[in-house]
């Protein structure tokens, strides 16, 4: 995929502790083709998510391109850090309706990591590594899982090519829902500084928007304090469709890809600090 512009982070704030799992990690679970072809990870699709339950496969995407979330956790999931410090800050009340209190520990232990729609499809397509299946155990192929993805989410497509936009980059990327974007991203993880921007993807077709969800003065004003309350910027990436691309044809959409032109725009001037050379 082209590219165009150059990324960079004006407000990168540094974590004071890091966990001693976290501290050497990878950008990217495999290096070469006869590494992928021995690494294989196999997870679910519920539907929404895409979750891992085996530690091994946890730990190996986690620790190599912080890829996913853990279930109960607000970032990584407790096979990968101390579970009892987790069982220690959680303090929940994990009684059952019938009035045993389970293993928190173990709980925790057992915890899945939810890997997003893009995350998971690029560890699918690009990489080769992920094996998909259904709750009924049924395999789903790359081709299957993309039109299913496309149908959950309406903008998969530009998401999608935003996200590979935004990984040759070298960004590690999280579901941005939270603060109402379709991505947050860090620099070298989020054990390592907090998210620089928040990121939101627009789909550009022949020089105009084509997705029914613009940005309007409003929206703007909304999705800007939100930035400032958390101290982040905001990232539009707008996504150029070639105009010889057939949007609706699955198959044309991922032999394009590589065809698909990825613009920044930025809402400060001031972005003085290459996030990528400071790391």
């Amino acid at each position: 995929m082209a590219t165009k512009g150059s990324l960079f982070a004006s407000n990168l704030r540094a974590k004071k502790k890091i966990p001693p799992e976290l501290a050497q990690t990878l950008p990217l679970p495999v290096h070469d083709k006869a590494a992928a072809e021995s690494l294989q990870i196999e997870a679910i699709f519920t539907g929404f998510s895409i979750d891992v339950t085996h530690s091994d496969s946890i730990r190996v995407l986690c620790l190599n391109g912080g890829f996913g979330q853990g279930m109960q956790s607000r970032a990584f999931p407790a096979c990968i850090t101390n579970s009892r410090q987790q069982v220690r800050k959680r303090k929940r009340n994990t009684t059952t309706s019938a009035g045993v209190e389970p293993n928190s520990s173990q709980t925790l232990e057992n915890e899945p990591l939810c890997l997003f729609l893009e995350e998971a499809f690029f560890l699918m397509h690009t990489l080769g590594i992920l094996h998909l299946k259904d709750l009924f155990d049924n395999t789903i192929r790359p081709l299957e899982a993309f039109e299913k993805f496309r149908k959950i989410k309406k903008n998969f497509l530009a998401c999608y090519c935003a996200y590979l936009y935004l990984k040759s980059k070298n960004w590690v990327i999280k579901s941005g829902i939270k603060f109402g974007g379709d991505f947050v991203i860090y620099v070298k993880g989020p054990q390592f500084y907090h998210a620089s921007y928040i990121v939101l993807v627009q789909e550009m077709f022949e020089g105009k928007q084509i997705d029914s969800h613009a940005v309007d003065g409003l929206d703007f004003q909304g999705f800007n304090r939100i930035a400032e309350t958390t101290a982040k910027d905001i990232l539009f990436l707008e996504v150029h469709y070639p105009s010889t691309l057939d949007r609706m044809d699955n198959v044309a959409c991922l032999a394009g890809l590589k065809d698909v032109r990825v613009a920044e725009l930025f809402t400060k001037h001031h972005n003085y600090l290459a996030a990528r050379n400071q790391s």
